[in-house]
């Protein structure tokens, strides 16, 4: 499966949250020390690029504020890793499914 088409099965997974409504995949490109890949306050440290990823979907027909799942919270040094890595952790968590 390509990048692309594990970013669509990650929004649509069914056993996540709401199964009719489609998930979010937010990434936010950040700078940190590339000694332990986090921000520091020192921002002369932070000289590695990554991107991070969170994921929310909605948990039921009335909520009108979609869920952040924290455990799926990850990313990578590019887009397309970062996007590899939600979709292991989205698999193993939560399962497999018929993607067409």
């Amino acid at each position: 499966m390509n990048h692309v088409d594990k970013y669509y099965w990650i929004i649509d997974h069914p056993n996540i949250g709401l199964p009719t409504a489609q998930g979010v995949i937010e990434l936010c490109p950040q700078t940190v020390n590339p000694e332990n890949n986090t921000i520091e306050k020192d921002i002369t440290l932070n000289t590695k690029y990554q991107w991070w990823v969170e994921f929310s979907k909605l948990e039921c027909t009335h909520d009108e504020h979609p869920t952040h799942f924290w455990e799926l919270d990850c990313g990578g040094d590019t887009a397309e890793e970062a996007i590899h890595k939600l979709y292991e952790l989205v698999l193993a968590q939560y399962g497999d499914y018929d993607y067409d």
